[in-house]
């Protein structure tokens, strides 16, 4: 029987939006992972805490100002007892050498950027995480359902079995036989708990609540397809302007750079001017006692600091080139990656497609078929029994390739850093 296009439409509308409610659902958790999560915070802090460093980064030294009993006899210790005593009062300031301070400013600016890309990209790995393991919940209970419905598939063949048994018409190990596979799904029931229980604590864990939360999923979901425009070579593009890892290593290059112009000049001689007065107390026939000021300036002689300074700037060049190696291989694990989740998520895709529409179907009816054929004795035990074990092996794989395709989806967002397709629109 086929459906005609009046009933398909609505029936492609429903799948579609069992698709985009479940997908939502997920990246809402990721939303209030990233909002809660402990890690994300402790990063906040870091960029916060770097933000107030590059504030005050480009201030100069404070200035000095001194106070000095000057030049009193030692016997008296008596401003009146030398004609060179004196109060003296001297201001002092160190001017650091052109350009320092901005590139001091420019260095914190940078590393501030650095710690900020770092967070968006821890971001996008707990989004990445909470929405993997999500769908991973999802799928897990969605077997579990699968498994309990062939355990009570199972045990109505266990039934026509025994009655052909009973009447000599089949051997004991077919009984047996299905038997055993009944109660080995029985006991997988086990596992799938283990395994629910296990990804409620990761996500848990991840949304900093208690590790025995619950979380809702849906029991029903439809693969993502790729767009038109879904293809490594985009999606590489994408990840080159989006991809806060790439940023984050750009901008500790450009820090290393910066340091290493700062390192070379922050070696050169800062200049100290300083202002001293004098008051004097003392007065002779030679000397009326007149005030003195006194003006000076001082450069260090730079001798060691110079080579200081050169060691420090090629240390910091060396590691502008460590970190620009770094990003290339990012970049080609990323391409690498990228190659491999496409793969993975156009054979889910079709995979699931073809499941759904063509060997489930199949499948359905040659277990039906071939039950019917046994109890009349037109079909062999193990005919029903590969029927059988094959409806859930098929069964499995679509729910299995179905969720593949929203881990893909998710682990596509993750190495590109962006949330929408390449049509822009939300997925």
């Amino acid at each position: 029987m086929r459906f005609s296009a009046t009933v398909l439409c609505p029936l492609t509308l429903l799948m579609l939006s069992r698709g985009a409610i479940a997908s939502d659902a997920a990246r809402e958790l990721a939303e209030q992972a990233v909002s809660a999560n402990p890690g994300i915070a402790a990063l906040e802090d870091r960029v916060s805490q770097l933000e107030s460093i590059a504030s005050i980064s480009g201030l100069w030294p404070d200035p000095v100002a001194a106070a000095e009993y000057s030049n009193v006899p030692v016997d008296s210790w008596a401003l009146d007892g030398h004609p060179m005593a004196g109060l003296q009062f001297k201001l002092q300031q160190t001017i650091p050498f052109p350009g320092v301070t901005s590139l001091r400013r420019d260095v914190a600016d940078s590393r501030v950027e650095e710690a900020r890309a770092g967070l968006e990209e821890g971001r996008l790995r707990l989004r990445r995480a909470v929405v993997q393991s999500w769908w991973r919940l999802l799928l897990v209970r969605q077997l579990r359902q699968v498994t309990t419905e062939h355990v009570q598939l199972t045990q109505q063949l266990v039934a026509a079995v025994r009655a052909r048994y009973e009447t000599g018409a089949a051997g004991q190990h077919a009984l047996v036989s299905i038997e055993v596979l009944r109660d080995q799904l029985d006991d997988a029931l086990h596992d799938f708990d283990r395994q629910e229980r296990q990804l409620q604590a990761a996500l848990a864990s991840a949304l900093h609540l208690p590790a025995d939360t619950g979380f809702d999923t849906p029991m029903e979901a439809e693969a993502i397809t790729l767009e038109p425009g879904d293809d490594p070579q985009s999606w590489l593009k994408d990840a080159v302007n989006n991809r806060p890892a790439l940023a984050q290593l750009e901008a500790s290059r450009r820090s290393a750079r910066l340091a290493a112009r700062l390192a070379r000049r922050d070696a050169l001689p800062d200049l100290t001017l300083w202002a001293g007065y004098r008051l004097r107390t003392v007065q002779t026939d030679t000397d009326p006692g007149t005030d003195l000021a006194s003006l000076g300036l001082s450069l260090p002689l730079s001798f060691n600091s110079l080579r200081a300074g050169r060691g420090n700037e090629a240390a910091y060049l060396d590691a502008a080139s460590s970190v620009r190696g770094q990003r290339e291989a990012l970049l080609d694990a990323i391409a690498s990656q990228l190659e491999s989740a496409h793969a993975a998520w156009s054979r889910a895709q079709e995979k699931a497609r073809v499941y759904a529409h063509e060997l489930l179907p199949a499948a359905r009816q040659a277990l039906d078929t071939t039950l019917a054929d046994y109890r009349v004795g037109k079909a062999d035990f193990s005919s029903l029994f590969q029927a059988e074990v094959q409806l859930l092996d098929l069964e499995r794989a679509r729910l299995s390739a179905v969720t593949e395709t929203h881990i893909q989806d998710a682990e596509v967002r993750a190495i590109t850093g962006t949330v929408q397709n390449s049509a822009g629109e939300q997925r």
